[in-house]
């Protein structure tokens, strides 16, 4: 019996420079074999850093579902001159979602998964049900959605044709808005008290933007 191959481990490190101000500031890095993510964030409490870390293995299991190819430059090809100006600032991650006829592009951050399974095999299944919801003309792609259960999600719109979408709302599949919307947050952590932070044990979706940049290792 062959025996399965080990998974590379998820590391992650935190960076958290002291600051006198309500607002601090933060570095997160996600690294998982030679895919990484990284990130610059605020926060108030130690309490808010539950929610960074999750969007930001989220954020590493969509790279994962779509890694970004990296080609050699050509020999040929014009060395770019040191004082020339940096570049600018990446935007906002974004994947593409394949309709009937052509794609639609949509901010990673506007399509989230919040609960169930959330590795890179589920997020690919939530961009097919993103697909139909769009088509259905349920979904206009702008407006930040999230999922509780894609699989569970996925049996629901199994039988369901764009014609027989017309008779729900968008309301009825996902919910709308923001990720922080209705949902209970975590308990607040007296900020004297010690910081421990755990790897998941299974890989999770969060990305790239303009505090959000995906690197090769």
């Amino acid at each position: 019996m062959a025996k399965k191959t080990a998974k590379a481990p998820t590391v992650i490190t935190l960076t958290l420079p002291d600051s006198e101000n309500d607002e601090r500031h933060g570095t997160l890095l996600i690294a998982r074999g030679d895919l990484a993510h990284v990130r610059q964030f605020t926060y108030t409490n130690l309490s808010d850093l539950t929610a960074i870390i999750k969007d930001g293995v989220m954020a590493l299991s969509a790279v994962e579902a779509e890694p970004p190819v990296i080609t050699e430059p050509s020999p040929s090809a014009t060395p770019v001159s040191k004082k020339t100006a940096p570049p600018p600032a990446p935007a906002e991650p974004t994947v593409d979602i394949p309709l009937k006829k052509g794609k639609k592009t949509v901010k990673i951050s506007h399509l989230k998964l919040t609960g169930g399974e959330t590795d890179a095999a589920a997020y690919r299944q939530a961009v097919q049900l993103a697909a139909i919801l769009i088509d259905g003309k349920l979904w206009d792609g702008e407006t930040p959605i999230r999922i509780d259960d894609v699989y569970a999600l996925a049996k629901k719109m199994k039988h369901l044709t764009a014609r027989d979408m017309a008779l729900f709302a968008l309301e009825d599949f996902v919910q709308v808005g923001d990720a922080t919307d209705g949902d209970e947050p975590p308990a607040a952590a007296e900020d004297d008290e010690p910081l421990t932070l755990e790897a998941p044990t299974s890989p999770a979706v969060s990305t790239n933007g303009a505090s959000h940049t995906t690197a090769l290792l």
